[in-house]
């Protein structure tokens, strides 16, 4: 079953929450320390290979149904599937910046967290 890194409002607790499902928990983690990570157009995260941010996320195993009919379809234009390297050196599933989108963003890898983000704005 594939792997989904999330770091947004799919969160446990977050406001599209409900697009996981009875998806399986598997992890509360970061990725390696290799991204950006921003706020785009301040509505949503997004992240960006070439940074020193280790960003906060959870981890769940998906069916690729799920994936394909409920979750991707509720992601931001300015998003597109990638993987990413997670802190313990493994793969994962997650939505990542599409190359030269045009929304503006505000750079929030000294956060390196969503929630930490919007509790500040």
């Amino acid at each position: 079953m594939p792997r989904m890194f999330l770091n947004g409002t799919a969160m446990s607790g977050g406001a599209d929450h409900h697009l996981v499902g009875d998806a399986t928990l598997v992890a509360r983690t970061r990725t390696a320390p290799r991204y950006r990570f921003h706020a785009v157009d301040g509505r949503y995260p997004a992240l960006e290979e070439g940074g020193s941010a280790a960003v906060e996320g959870e981890v769940y195993e998906m069916t690729y149904a799920q994936l394909r009919e409920v979750l991707l379809p509720g992601e931001p234009d300015g998003l597109e599937l990638g993987v990413v390297e997670l802190a313990d050196g493994s793969g994962s599933l997650a939505m990542v910046l599409r190359a030269g989108h045009p929304a503006p963003r505000t750079d929030i890898s000294e956060l390196a967290s969503w929630r930490a983000y919007r509790g500040r704005s």
